[in-house]
């Protein structure tokens, strides 16, 4: 439902949210851009500063104290002087600058209250001109602004979209969460016009694939992008860069895991929903009442000293490759979650409780298939035939699911992965 200004109605839940997560009014690191602003002209650099990301859309939330900053230096500076020539004028200007390796380098500069992200890029007017996908991002904003502009209330509502995919863990395009980007937020509420909208959207019409095109930039998306940019579940044609799928570092898992929690959100009572506007740690207990009967087993990962998202991805790298082996050798899991930081990642898995049978069933080729079937009886000492495919019977190298861990937590793929691996106790899951 909306009123008739097109503002929707909201429930209790989400009134609510909004006043947690709405910041106060006034300007991020005002003072600190305006410093930006004379050393560059102090220079004689002809370059401009904008405000960038969620504080330049309105969309921020409280408790962000990230603030992204472009300087856009004028097309013929030339891509690869960009981030030199930006260096000295930072750290004139400022005490603490640090220098982030990306596709082209970047800024980190530590305020009192808040953490500037300085992001050179080229003055670009479309994304024939860019030469660093770094270059759209002011583009991005003047769409988003342009849009919410025209409709004020989709700022709240991309806040509690945001706020909901925090909650339900899917937020966030860094590599080791593979979630939602906040760009692919800001474009799945233009499209859909609010949070309720995009949740019965996701929750009622979502299928394995979806695949949206905001300006109707494309007549068959999924035949004129590139392979490689389509294959995630969630396909959105980038407003102002039509080659480029906006959701293409969506993993299906977040894809998932956001439809499961829209789902659970529209069938809840209303005095329940306000838990899912809430950002929960971990918790054991929480994640065994989820998995009755199941048995519980945690490792704790303490990561490499390096970047947040080089460390967090092989920490992810970690979790899947526990997981698969989890299932090749019959466990399960019957569900897994994670949370990392750069101190230290929590994986749990809910398996088979007990031993497992002393042998396992392999299971071969139908009985027609003659040549394939001789191979198998080869690599096999003892087959049988059972509803018209060949059989074996093998012992089980691994009947206990902590003693399967525990081993695989030693191997090398872990360890070079990790600077240290442990195994939880798991009765604390019980």
């Amino acid at each position: 439902m909306a009123r008739d200004d097109g503002t929707p109605e909201r429930s209790p839940a989400e009134r609510d949210a909004l006043r947690r997560i709405t910041p106060p009014p006034g300007a991020p690191a005002a003072a600190a851009i305006e410093r930006l602003e004379r050393a560059l002209a102090s220079k004689g650099l002809r370059a401009r500063v904008q405000l960038g990301g969620s504080v330049a859309k309105g969309t921020n939330l409280a408790g962000d104290h990230d603030v992204d900053v472009f300087v856009r230096f004028p097309i013929e500076t030339g891509d690869d002087k960009l981030s030199d020539l930006l260096e000295p004028v930072l750290r004139g200007a400022f005490p603490r600058v640090d220098r982030v390796h990306g596709s082209r380098d970047y800024y980190h500069i530590q305020l009192p209250d808040s953490t500037l992200e300085v992001i050179p890029v080229l003055d670009v007017a479309s994304w024939e001109e860019a030469s660093n996908v770094t270059d759209m991002s002011p583009l991005h904003v003047a769409y988003v602004r342009d849009h919410i502009a025209r409709r004020p209330w989709l700022a709240d509502e991309v806040r509690l979209t945001k706020q909901f995919m925090k909650a339900a863990k899917v937020y966030g395009a860094e590599s080791y969460i593979g979630g939602f980007s906040g760009h692919v937020v800001d474009l799945l509420i233009i499209c859909y016009g609010g949070f309720r909208r995009l949740l019965d959207a996701a929750a009622r019409e979502w299928s394995h694939k979806v695949v949206l095109d905001p300006e109707g930039r494309c007549t068959d998306p999924l035949a004129e992008l590139n392979a490689a940019k389509t294959h995630a579940p969630l396909v959105i044609v980038d407003p102002v860069q039509n080659d480029r799928n906006s959701a293409a570092a969506l993993t299906r898992r977040c894809f998932d895991l956001f439809r499961a929690s829209t789902k659970a959100y529209l069938a809840a009572p209303a005095e329940e929903q306000p838990s899912f506007f809430i950002v929960s740690p971990l918790s054991i207990d929480g994640f065994a009442a989820t998995h009755p009967g199941a048995r519980v087993l945690r490792i704790t990962l303490t990561p490499l000293r390096e970047k947040k998202d080089v460390a967090g991805a092989k920490c992810a790298k970690v979790h899947e490759h526990l997981t698969r082996l989890l299932a090749e050798h019959g466990f399960g899991p019957f569900g897994e979650t994670w949370e990392f930081t750069p101190e230290r990642a929590t994986l749990l898995y809910a398996v088979a409780p007990g031993r497992l049978p002393p042998e396992e069933e392999i299971t071969g080729p139908p009985v027609h298939m003659t040549e394939a079937v001789a191979r198998f009886q080869e690599a096999h000492a003892t087959t049988f035939t059972h509803e018209g495919r060949v059989r074996a019977a093998e012992p089980r190298h691994y009947r206990d699911s902590l003693h399967l861990l525990r081993d695989a937590i030693k191997d090398a793929y872990v360890r070079e992965r990790v600077r240290d691996a442990g195994i939880g106790d798991p009765e604390e899951g019980k």
